[in-house]
């Protein structure tokens, strides 16, 4: 063979050779990586053929994750321009490996083609390579997407066949289930297996784990797996979790930079599950609170009140001044505010509180027609500072229905400058106001009624007292037993009764029998007598005052007409009544209603009414000291209690009948009343009446001796003979004497001695046994008065 002259090497040989034998495999394309060309060291690097290689696209040769890199590629690219990539490329059986690439654009004859030249001199396997793509390819995803990217790239930057994230599936840690089980690039179902007779159960203790081959041998389980290298994962508190394995079918080496490199990425599949379960744990906590929030009995509603802040802000800028002025003169302002709120999420129990349907519902309705009036006030406790607003209010629900409910409204922290989150609470008080309301009604009537009781108590414990006893009227004379049988026809009615007669006569006995008698005996009979009490006094005592009605009202007073509801008061005395006070009277007569003192709250009784005088009321009409529609509406059924003078012959009786009573008080019996004592009692005609003689009766007890009754210094003709004396001296027959001319000579003998003091207990009324005021009428009707000295 002859010697070759380098002449006659054409220049396309030369550039033929240089293609063929460069360490870059070279490949040629269209602008849509349809390949044209290939060198055959690119051939080479995928394991292919020429004639197999020409026509493919070249996104066809790249791994799954680099095909959006070719893509960032063509619309990065442009004329003259390099662009250094680094693409997974994947070969004819499917392996995967790595490779430097450099793409350039080139034109020629007015078309384009991209010229790729690739190195794949340097290897995967080259620690701070492997660590640059596994960094990059799991820097920018989190979670499932983490791991599954984290073993894709372990797998084929090692070259090897197997990877596998494990969690912990049971409390006790004796079994894993798989997070990411890849063979490959092939991402395989993932499963649950036991620890025991596995070399994970040495990884799950605390170590990391390197065979380099014959791991079935060791672990016979492992059926078909020669090499495996795994490390575990920690959470941050130490805990182990899982762990990260390698392993594959044929014996592998892994220098100590790669597992150190395993180490890190474990590290960092740890912290994403430290992640992962705070994001649980965040999440049940989300979940819990959607749930407590949608199905909580209170009603919430989550709002945003930021763009309110915004137009405070404004209006209190063009206007100039605070916010409480603002809405005071321009309360439109308000509106506008409440409208600027968001609404974001309302529960259901909100919903219903405004007797809607839906959220949308709900919303629509507050912007539209409901406003509470404590806005304003919420307004202003925010822009205060404070970050809480609590307040019972009445709200109208879409129906129409007013409800009561307690308004919480809470800016959450963190928001207090914007206030754009905030939590609006309504808890329904409707019924526990009107439990409140009933009960507060019911604790006023049983205090009413108790106060009534109390004042029943103590007017009949005073009743008691004073001895009554109103359903012993002791008579045989026919004057008072027609009495007693007008008392009969009128007790079964309601009728009102006027009681007439002079003082002592027993006008309360005669009330009593009524009351007793009619069908309100159960209900106590209430006595007033209208001459013992100031005239100040008087309406306060009929018809009660309020706490502060006047000076000297400390406590609320039940007047006697209200204790007296349901049953008889007894006015003794009436004609005495002030004037004024006599067209109130009139119309509880009339009406059955009247005030307390200090009062506008009407009070109605039911109330019998049975009234007693000594004056002639008539006159008292007439000389207009007495009102006459009063005098008729009191006047239904006149009685007229006798005096004794004119039925003497319940005299012995009535002594009899008293010796009884005031014997047994002072420890004194009496067998005996001498004729002597009864005739002169008999012939005295008894001025003071039964009251008269029943002073004189005790008296009589007290000086007797023995057991015949002895009047002492007490004798009628004595008596009648010291009224006839006129004022020289010189003593009258008492023949010539009238009835009224004793009763004026005694009553102005008696008003000497107590130097004509009328009151009081050494006052001639007591003396005389009659009332202050029935002396005093006595005394104008004899035309008694005080001689000046």
């Amino acid at each position: 063979m002859g010697k070759t002259n380098p002449t006659d090497i054409r220049t396309g040989d030369y550039l033929k050779v240089s293609c063929e034998n460069s360490p870059f495999g070279i490949i040629w394309t269209d602008e849509a990586g349809n390949i044209l060309f290939a060198t055959e060291s690119a051939v080479r690097l995928f394991q292919s053929t020429v004639n197999e290689f020409t026509g493919r696209n070249i996104q066809e040769l790249l791994a799954p994750g680099s095909v959006t890199e070719w893509n960032d590629t063509l619309t990065s690219v442009s004329t003259n321009e390099e662009l250094h990539r680094r693409w997974s490329i994947v070969s004819k059986t499917g392996e995967t490996s790595f490779a430097n690439v450099i793409v350039k654009k080139v034109t020629l004859a007015s078309a384009n083609y991209l010229v790729i030249y690739i190195d794949q001199s340097k290897s995967a396997k080259d620690p701070d390579e492997m660590l640059r793509i596994i960094s990059q390819g799991t820097a920018s995803v989190i979670g499932g997407d983490f791991f599954r990217s984290l073993a894709y790239h372990l797998v084929n930057t090692i070259g090897i066949r197997y990877a596998i994230i494990t969690e912990c599936a049971n409390i006790a840690k004796t079994r894993l289930r798989t997070l990411v089980y890849i063979e490959r690039e092939n991402f395989l179902d993932n499963f649950e297996y036991e620890l025991a007779g596995t070399p994970c159960e040495l990884v799950m203790q605390g170590r990391a784990y390197y065979c380099e081959e014959c791991l079935e041998e060791i672990f016979p389980k492992e059926e078909g797996i020669q090499a495996y290298f795994a490390v575990p994962i920690y959470l941050h508190n130490g805990e182990i979790v899982g762990h990260l394995a390698i392993f594959d079918t044929k014996p592998m080496k892994v220098s100590q930079q790669q597992l150190s490199i395993l180490q890190i990425f474990a590290n960092r599949a740890g912290a994403e599950m430290d992640r992962k379960l705070k994001e649980m744990v965040i999440e049940d906590d989300m979940i819990r609170y959607q749930n407590l929030f949608e199905d909580s009995p209170i009603g919430l509603c989550e709002e945003d009140f930021s763009e309110v802040k915004k137009y405070i802000d404004k209006i209190k800028k063009d206007y100039g001044t605070d916010l409480a002025t603002v809405f005071k003169k321009y309360p439109n302002e308000l509106r506008s505010c409440w409208q600027k709120v968001k609404r974001l999420h309302a529960n259901k129990s909100q919903v219903a509180l405004f007797n809607v349907q839906s959220q949308q519902q709900y919303f629509n309705y507050l912007e539209e027609t409901f406003m509470p009036a404590a806005f304003e006030n919420l307004l202003l406790v925010f822009e205060s500072g404070q970050r809480v607003f609590e307040r019972e209010i009445e709200i109208k629900a879409a129906d129409g229905e007013r409800k009561y409910v307690n308004v919480k409204r809470v800016i959450l922290s963190g928001t207090e400058k914007d206030w754009s989150k905030s939590i609006l609470s309504c808890v329904d008080i409707t019924i526990q106001k009107q439990v409140q309301e009933n009960l507060k009604h019911a604790l006023s009537e049983v205090k009413l009624l108790k106060e009534k009781l109390e004042a029943e108590n103590i007017y009949l414990q005073e009743e008691i007292k004073h001895e009554h006893n109103f359903d012993e009227i002791v008579c045989k004379s026919d004057v008072l037993i027609k009495v007693l049988e007008k008392i009969q026809q009128v007790a079964s009615t309601d009728a009102t009764v006027l009681i007439l007669g002079e003082s002592g006569t027993g006008k309360e006995l005669i009330a009593r029998a009524i009351h007793s008698t009619s069908g309100r005996a159960d209900r106590p009979l209430v006595k007033i007598n209208c001459a013992a009490l100031p005239a100040n006094l008087i309406e306060s005592e009929l018809f009660g005052h309020e706490k502060g009605a006047f000076t000297g009202a400390l406590a609320q007073k039940i007047g006697r007409f209200e204790l007296a509801d349901k049953g008889t008061i007894f006015l003794d005395e009436i004609g005495e009544l002030p004037l004024e006070l006599q067209s109130k009277l009139l119309r509880v007569l009339q009406e059955g209603e009247f005030e307390r003192l200090g009062s506008n709250k009407t009070i109605k009784v039911n109330v019998r009414v049975i009234a007693a005088t000594n004056r002639e009321l008539e006159q008292s009409v007439a000389d207009k000291e007495f009102r006459a529609d009063l005098y008729y509406r009191l006047n239904v059924f006149p009685v007229v209690s006798p005096p004794l003078r004119d039925r003497k012959e319940d005299i012995p009786l009535l002594v009899n009948h008293f010796c009884r009573k005031h014997g047994m008080k002072i420890g004194r019996q009496i067998r005996n009343i001498p004729r002597a004592t009864m005739d002169a009692l008999m012939a005295y005609d008894w001025p003071g009446n039964v009251r008269e003689l029943e002073n004189i009766i005790e008296r009589a007890l007290i000086v007797s001796t023995g057991e015949s009754l002895e009047l002492g210094d007490w004798l009628p003709s004595t008596q009648r003979k010291s009224f006839g004396a006129n004022t020289n001296g010189n003593a009258s027959s008492a023949s010539t004497l009238t009835l009224e001319d004793i009763e004026k000579e005694h009553i102005i003998k008696v008003l000497d001695q107590t130097d004509w003091k009328i009151r009081g207990e050494d006052g001639a009324a007591t003396r005389l046994g009659l009332n202050p005021t029935t002396l005093e009428a006595r005394m104008k009707k004899l035309g008694i008065k005080k001689q000046k000295a």
